[in-house]
């Protein structure tokens, strides 16, 4: 009364602010609360979290934890995620300090219409985040890949200035490649062939952390004709799916079995053949074999086969990867055996019979 009768009837900011000094910042906004004096409304985020306003950022995430594995859509009765959608929301808004701030003086309204708040992150983004990234620091948001999700904001008064910044999204890394080999035989490169390969893969879950299921899947390896040895076939992100990290590459490298007729040499076929002295000189019939089944050739000769000689039968060998129609050679390399010794009468006998 005595303040009235000296000064008057003030005007009701200047009584707000004498009521603030004399009762307490802290117990003025609970009474104008109460009353329903604040001049922004909207939703409480420390009652969505059943939490105190002196709540600290450990009781915050723990409260989190909690509501967020309660109103899971796979766990809760309610399908619609609305209140696990309020549930990431507000974990988002009292996990920052900056927005914590603007929150508890302005209330939701205010954090939107003068900060220009909008949630627009993904909940289960955040959920995965928080569950399956257990030594990443919540309290500071700069270091959050979902500070994204709003625009930057800011709001000055007469005593702060408070700023939400944005920083930039963090990427996940991608596994490294895992390598296989795939062993093929010749004749499979030289027509092609489709191969199916089982395979089975861990998946981690996007509900509870460190948890995998086993998936068996088939891949199909399409070998195209004339294939070489070291051709790569890669499935992308085919690996081991975890939640902190992109599936690696899995990758087949065909690799030639060892034939037991013919040698590759890029297109073309190798085959070794041997024969004794005497049908070098005087000539014989072989049988070649070739790379298609069931199929040989016929070689008839009279001439004298000297060694190293070699005989080609062209578009014979492997088929061309470039073009299906097109062959290598199959080249018939000849190997002389002579004999390990002779008797008397056969030295004379040649002596007779062979030139000088």
């Amino acid at each position: 009364h005595l303040f009235f009768f000296f000064l008057g009837r003030p005007p009701i900011s200047t009584l707000c602010s004498f009521m603030k000094v004399l009762l307490g910042k802290q117990w003025y906004q609970r009474r104008v609360r109460a009353n329903n004096l604040s001049l922004t409304m909207g939703k409480d985020y420390y009652s969505i979290l059943s939490i105190e306003r002196t709540s600290t950022q450990a009781e915050i995430r723990k409260a989190y934890h909690r509501k967020a594995l309660q109103y899971h859509p796979d766990k809760s009765n309610t399908n619609d995620g609305t209140f696990f959608s309020d549930v990431a929301e507000a974990y988002d808004v009292l996990s920052s300090a900056n927005k914590r701030k603007i929150f508890d003086s302005l209330g939701e309204e205010g954090l939107k219409n003068r900060c220009n708040y909008q949630f627009m992150a993904d909940p289960m983004k955040i959920f995965q985040e928080i569950f399956f990234d257990n030594n990443a620091s919540r309290a500071n948001t700069n270091k959050r890949p979902r500070m994204s999700m709003y625009s930057s904001c800011g709001r000055t008064t007469t005593t702060t200035t408070t700023r939400c910044t944005r920083s930039p999204p963090t990427e996940k890394q991608k596994d490294k490649p895992v390598i296989k080999d795939l062993r093929v035989s010749l004749e499979e490169l030289h027509v092609g062939l489709t191969k199916r390969i089982k395979i089975t893969k861990k998946i981690e879950s996007t509900t509870y952390p460190n948890k995998y299921k086993m998936e068996e899947k088939i891949l199909e390896i399409k070998i195209r004709p004339g294939w070489k040895d070291g051709t790569r076939v890669t499935f992308e992100n085919e690996g081991n799916i975890s939640n902190d990290t992109v599936p690696a590459d899995l990758v087949f490298v065909i690799r030639e079995k060892k034939h037991p007729v013919f040698e590759r040499r890029g297109d073309d076929l190798v085959h070794k053949t041997t024969i004794s002295l005497k049908q070098s000189l005087i000539g014989s019939c072989l049988t070649v074999p070739t790379i298609d089944p069931d199929q040989s050739l016929d070689w008839r000769y009279t001439d004298i086969i000297k060694p190293g000689y070699e005989r080609i039968y062209s578009q014979k060998g492997m088929r061309s990867q470039k073009d299906y129609n097109k062959r290598g050679n199959l080249i018939v390399k000849v190997i002389i055996r002579f004999p390990d010794s002779l008797t008397p009468e056969q030295q004379e006998a040649l002596a007779n019979i062979l030139p000088d």
